[in-house]
């Protein structure tokens, strides 16, 4: 067991804790939160692809990133529905980025990088707006606790069964120390963890059975994949963590991985079946 395990609950609790407080209030902390999200994810981003030669164009990523945010503002949906205000914004950061390179050195390896960034992070979190409104701002404090609540329950679920019963490595090439075996117990306890949660709150979330076990499994995927490509990123950088953000949970993009994939497949599953 890993001699840091103490460190990393108390300080998943701390910061579980402080999340929650964020989401319950709503707009006026997410804004401000997402943005210092941004600013440190962009940062982390930025010092592991300087390991590779590779430079970032941070401002135009915090420029472009902050815009859309507030493209994604369900205000805006709301009073010009027919504007695709996300997709505008991506396609000003791409006439944009490609200007800049146009006119300061043709760097096309900075523009491959920090598009992939535009979409990795401030493209996904994003939906943490829309998602936190849909259908309104009660309903979407429940709708938006699912992705958070199967990424931390497959996080859990993959540690424990992967330290105790791994064996046949999952993606060796990537992440050496993930297991089949890992991945499995993630999904279930995502499952159990979403069984428990959604019977607590059942008039929120009148799941059926058959239902809920294909919520929780796209969920509990996603969550594994985020974590696999922020495996792959760092392994690209050779890094073992992508900063120091959070005691015993290495950098934020550590601990933001499987999120920045779940939300966004909430939001897909959320506008498709209602």
């Amino acid at each position: 067991m890993r001699d840091d395990l103490p460190l990393r609950v108390v300080s998943s609790i701390l910061g579980a804790a402080l999340l929650l407080l964020v989401l319950w209030v709503g707009l006026p902390l997410i804004l401000p939160t997402l943005l210092l999200l941004l600013a440190i994810g962009g940062l982390e981003l930025r010092n592991m692809l300087a390991r590779r030669g590779i430079a970032l164009n941070l401002p135009f990523l915090l420029g472009g990133g902050s815009l859309l945010f507030l493209s994604s503002l369900p205000q805006l949906h709301w009073h010009f529905p027919q504007v695709p205000w996300r997709e505008v914004v991506l396609g000003l950061f791409l006439i944009g980025s490609l200007s800049y390179e146009l006119l300061r050195g043709a760097d096309l390896a900075r523009f491959a990088f920090t598009l992939v960034a535009f979409l990795y992070l401030p493209w996904t979190l994003g939906y943490v707006l829309l998602l936190r409104e849909i259908p309104d701002g009660t309903l979407g404090l429940w709708t938006l606790s699912l992705p958070l609540v199967a990424s931390f329950a497959t996080d859990i679920g993959a540690y424990f069964a992967g330290r105790f019963f791994g064996r046949n490595q999952l993606a060796p090439e990537i992440s050496p120390g993930k297991t089949l075996e890992g991945s499995l117990g993630g999904i279930l306890f995502s499952f159990a963890a979403l069984l428990v949660y959604t019977g607590v709150v059942r008039e929120v979330f009148p799941f059926g059975l058959l239902e809920l076990w294909f919520f929780s499994l796209l969920l509990s995927l996603a969550a594994q994949l985020g974590d696999l490509v922020e495996s792959m990123l760092k392994r690209f950088c050779g890094v073992k963590d992508s900063g120091h953000f959070l005691p015993g949970h290495g950098g934020l993009l550590d601990r933001l991985d499987s999120l920045l994939f779940t939300i966004p497949v909430t939001y897909f599953l959320v506008v498709f079946f209602t």
